[in-house]
Parts: C-alpha cells; sequence; structure tokens
C-alpha cells in the first residue's frame, strides 16, 4: 500500500476514534467548576491587580465583558493535569491583569465559560478602586538605593530580587522572585548563565507572564515578570544562593546589551527538631490540612468501597509518606493495592500541593469494623513544632443483605467536627473474573480499546515523520535531532543555530567523504563533486541565515524553521551518487 494511501487511512482512523473517545468517555471526567478570584479586594488609581479564572475538570473558552474604568493589560495561562481513579482531572488557571484607570466600586459578574457544549458562570467578584495608592505602596514598591537611583532616571533598568526570608528549615519553602523595572523598551533575551542548585530541589513556575505597567511615586514604568522558583533546602548549614542573571536589550539595537539580575542570597537552613515522640512524622514541613473521604459505609459483602486519604497545603508534598490503613482490616475486606496521586501548582505566589492516597476495598465477611487511628504528623516551620492531625473512627456496617443506603459518617479534621465526604464511585471499578454481568465491551474496556486504536492511527499519521527519523538516526549517529527540536521549541535560537550548522555540515562531509569546516572550501567541494548548483544554495542559504542569526542575534523570520529545510537537503543529496 502506498504511503500516501497509508496517511490518509491514518488520518480516518484519528479522526473516528478520537471522536469516540471524546464521546464515550465524557463520563470519565468529574463535574466542571468555574471559581474566579480576585489579588485584592481594594486598589489604587494606576495599580495592578489580577482576577484569576479556575476551569477544574475541563477545557474552555473564556469570556469577561469589557468594564469602563479598568483596562486589561495582559494575561497569563498554567495548566495542571492528574489522573485519579479513573478520571483525568484538569485545572487550568488564566490570569488577566488589569489596571484601575478611575474610582468606583467594581463588580465582575458576567464571566462565562464555554466547555463540553456547556456555558457556565463564573462567581462574582468585586473591587473597590480609591483616588490614593494601597497596593503598589504596600506589596510592589522595591526598596533599597538602587530603586532610588532608578526611578531617579540614573539607571534604565533594573531587576528586583526578592526572598521571602533568611532562616528556613530543611524542606520548608524558599520563594525567590524576580522582576525587572525598565523606563525604556526592552526585550529580555535570555539568561546568562544557570544558577547551582546543589543541596536543593528546584521548582519553577511555568506560568507565561507579560509585561505590563505600573505608577509609583506617581511614574509610569514598566514590569516585566522574569522567574519564579520555590527551593526545597536537603542539608543545614549556611548557604549561598544565586538569582539568575538575564541579558537585555534595550530599544531593539543587539549591540545595545546588558546583564541584570544576578545577585547573592546568605541564608541558613536548620535541622528539624527530635522528632522521637512523633513516630508517626510523615516528612512534611509546612502547613498542611489533612481529610479522610469514603463514598459510603452501609456496604453488602462483595461491595467495593473506596476510602480516600488527602493532604492538602503549602510545602513539597513529594517527599511525605502517607499514613495507611491498620491491618486487621483485612478480616473484614480484600484489601487492593493503593494508588497515589500527587499535583503541584500556584496559588496568591505560594506552591500548593495535593497528595491523594486511594484504597479500594471489597467486603468479604459480615459484620461491624472500625476505620480507626488514621492520623497525619506534619512539622509546621511557623508553630517551630511537630502537629498531629486526628481523623474520627469511622463505623462501617456489613450485611449479607443488598443494602445501598448510604449513611454518612463523622470525621474530626483537627479540632473541627465535620461530616464525611459522600463520593460516588463507579459500580464497575472491580468486576470479578466470574461475574456474570461483566460484559467485553463495559466501559473499561472499550477505554483501552480506543487508546489502543488512537495510538495505532497516530503512528500511521506520522508515518512520514518516523520515517524521516530514520533516516536521521539511521546507521550515522551524528544526529542530534532530538536536541535541535528540544532547542527549537524552547526558542534557543542561538544554540539551535550553532546545532543546525553542525548537523548540516557533519552530515554532508560524511556523506561525500569530505572534512571541510571552512564554508566556502565546502562549497567549492560539493560543486566539484558535481552537486547542483540549486542544492549547494539552498545549503549555503540555510548556514548563511544560521550564522547571521549568531552574529546579529537577529532572526530573518520569528522563530524560522531551518531543521525541516536541513532534512530534505539531505534526503536530496542522499539520493547523489
Amino acid at each position: 500500500m502506498a504511503e500516501a494511501e497509508l496517511t490518509k487511512i491514518g488520518k480516518l482512523f484519528f479522526l473516528i476514534f478520537l471522536l469516540i473517545f471524546l464521546i464515550s468517555f465524557k463520563s470519565l471526567f468529574a463535574q466542571t467548576t468555574i471559581t474566579a478570584k480576585l489579588s485584592d479586594d481594594k486598589i489604587g488609581v494606576g495599580e495592578i491587580f489580577t482576577l484569576s479564572v479556575t476551569i477544574d475538570n475541563s477545557v474552555g473558552k473564556i469570556t469577561i465583558p469589557d468594564i469602563d474604568g479598568l483596562m486589561l493589560r495582559g494575561t497569563s495561562k498554567s495548566v495542571n493535569m492528574m489522573y485519579s481513579s479513573g478520571s483525568l482531572k484538569t485545572i487550568q488557571t488564566y490570569s488577566y491583569n488589569y489596571v484601575a484607570i478611575k474610582e468606583g466600586f467594581y463588580t465582575i459578574d458576567k464571566i462565562t465559560v464555554k466547555a463540553n457544549n456547556n456555558t457556565y458562570i463564573a462567581n462574582p467578584v468585586s473591587i473597590e478602586v480609591v483616588s490614593d495608592s494601597v497596593r503598589n505602596s504596600i506589596l510592589n514598591k522595591p526598596e533599597g538605593d538602587s530603586f532610588e537611583r532608578f526611578m531617579n532616571y540614573r539607571e534604565d533598568i533594573m531587576v528586583n530580587n526578592t526572598i521571602n526570608k533568611k532562616e528556613f528549615y530543611i524542606y520548608e519553602p524558599i520563594y525567590i522572585e524576580q522582576k525587572a523595572y525598565s523606563h525604556v523598551p526592552v526585550n529580555v533575551i535570555g539568561i546568562s548563565k544557570i544558577p547551582d542548585r546543589n543541596d536543593f530541589l528546584v521548582y519553577t513556575d511555568s506560568s507565561e507572564r507579560n509585561s505590563y505597567t505600573e505608577i509609583i511615586d506617581g511614574k509610569r514604568v514598566n514590569v516585566i515578570p522574569l522567574k519564579k522558583e520555590v527551593l526545597f533546602a536537603v542539608k543545614q548549614g549556611e548557604k549561598n544562593i544565586l538569582t539568575t542573571p538575564f541579558v537585555f536589550e534595550k530599544n531593539n539595537m543587539f549591540y545595545d546589551r546588558i546583564q541584570y539580575g544576578e545577585e547573592e542570597f546568605d541564608i541558613k537552613i536548620l535541622s528539624l527538631p527530635s522528632a522521637k515522640d512523633y513516630k508517626n512524622f510523615s516528612g512534611a514541613v509546612g502547613d498542611f490540612k489533612f481529610n479522610t473521604k469514603i463514598n459510603k459505609t452501609n456496604i453488602n459483602i462483595g461491595d467495593e468501597v473506596l476510602i480516600s486519604i488527602e493532604v492538602i497545603g503549602e510545602g513539597n508534598i513529594s517527599i511525605i509518606n502517607m499514613p495507611n490503613l491498620n491491618d486487621d482490616i483485612k478480616n473484614y475486606f480484600s484489601v487492593y493495592q493503593p494508588k497515589i496521586f500527587e499535583t503541584n501548582w500556584f496559588e496568591n505566589n505560594k506552591m500548593i500541593g495535593k497528595k491523594t492516597k486511594e484504597y479500594i476495598l471489597v467486603a468479604t465477611n459480615k459484620g461491624n469494623y472500625t476505620i480507626e487511628n488514621i492520623d497525619f504528623c506534619y512539622f509546621s516551620p511557623n508553630d517551630k513544632s511537630y502537629t498531629n492531625i486526628y481523623a474520627k473512627n469511622i463505623n462501617l456496617f456489613i450485611d449479607g443483605n443488598k443494602n445501598y443506603n448510604n449513611s454518612q459518617a463523622t470525621l474530626n479534621i483537627g479540632n473541627d467536627t465535620k461530616k464525611t465526604e459522600i463520593m460516588q464511585i463507579r459500580n464497575n471499578i472491580i468486576k470479578k473474573q466470574n461475574d456474570k454481568n461483566f460484559k467485553l465491551l463495559n466501559i473499561n474496556i472499550i477505554y483501552i480499546y480506543v487508546l489502543l486504536m488512537i495510538a495505532i492511527s497516530i503512528i500511521i499519521y506520522n508515518f512520514e515523520k518516523i520515517k524521516k527519523l530514520k533516516f536521521l538516526n539511521g546507521n550515522n549517529k551524528i544526529s542530534n535531532m532530538d536536541e535541535i527540536l528540544e532547542y527549537y521549541n524552547k526558542k534557543n535560537r542561538i544554540e539551535y543555530c550553532k546545532a543546525i550548522k553542525e548537523f548540516l555540515i557533519k552530515n554532508i562531509n560524511k556523506k561525500f567523504n569530505i572534512d571541510l569546516k571552512d564554508n566556502e572550501d565546502l562549497y567549492k567541494e560539493l560543486k566539484n563533486k558535481n552537486v547542483d548548483e540549486e542544492t549547494i544554495k539552498n545549503i549555503k542559504d540555510i548556514i548563511d541565515s544560521c550564522q547571521f542569526e549568531l552574529y546579529s542575534g537577529n532572526s530573518i523570520n520569528k522563530n524560522e524553521d531551518y531543521h525541516t529545510k536541513a532534512i530534505n537537503i539531505l534526503k536530496e543529496t542522499d539520493k547523489l551518487k
């Protein structure tokens, strides 16, 4: 079968099964919720505030009405995804930066989101705009002589680096934020070096943030968010942290480049106090909430029960050891291997983590059983002490007769008494092999079938690309296409152009058994090898374009794709004798 026909069939299969997937598994996703939140409830004229709209469990298009008196200055987006209990959960947050231009009380109450063929309306939010400065003077205005010099126009650019404090416990969050301020048009070219982060676990806020303007001390300045980092120290002692140096280009002139941003912070990392009296210490350092959920408490032999143990809070959740159920539960239940899910996101300039441990139990014996002693222990840097959170006992009633009336248990979360959250669980989470109701085409099996067919279709659809990669990587062992594509996707044009130039020259040298790095000699040798003028011209165009970018710092076309052109040229030269 011809490659073109395979490609067409692949496209058709891909579209058909993608449609089936989207339609058939809509029920697998949790209910979509839309939440709006403001960074401030009061702001001054000329100051910046942020409206955040979070779409939980879906992806949609947001519509926000124009509001007279508030001017939109930029947007950003962050996405977190988590697969849990057979459901794919997506948390998508859009951030809208507004500048207040007129006094008044504003209510934003017509925020709509179109998702899953439905229209959702977010909760209304309100903000008061007053004449006097509120937020900038308290929160945003940098301090120190360097900022004073900048505001007096003695400097064109200034980078303000902040750290939340100078003493930390091991695994306590360390927040470093970098912002640039400028009076003149500037471009951020990139970073000049990557600072050393030994002895630290590092997380970077990957949200895209646009520059905006602020009015500070009556003067309008440009603000460019550069970088947000969260560090977790793994060793105690005195530490030196260097911030990231950035390269700026003033007035779009490649020869007018300057470096700012490198600064050293001296901090002290403290060891945790002895935990000998807290044998259940989980390793968590920060501030957390602990929650236990169960889907039902009145059950029948053979019924499935879902128990979720959830920890959420500010801190590094990846190191947390989650609590376990007691072994005596096996006298009444078959206990399946628990699954653990975790995710992180930034909220109000803090990194929030969530870790969930899910148990699926199947009742095996009649009687009453109490799940007890579920507790969670963490160290609070603010209180400088260990904290235990206990859940109240959960009473389960197992009957031999069918009775699906769910009752509510009571859990003690900290010092507060709350009702257990009753969760819905699909009846087909677990099916015994001898279950007569089991069907070959149940929802879980279809899920696997569709995913398998989508994978096959993608392979067929990308047959040409796979063939191209095979050509590149065949037996020559000099292809660095993965590295090239990584530079291209990250828009690192300097390394991208270097890699393309090297890739093209090495492959041409190998093809024609020559070893020349000088471009002019290479072109002459290719002419001697009877390579046609057009091919030589195409090779020269790519090399010249790469050199132009390397020396000037600018591309002819923004983010121009050289690697595809290079691949096509090599395919043509491969046909030559």
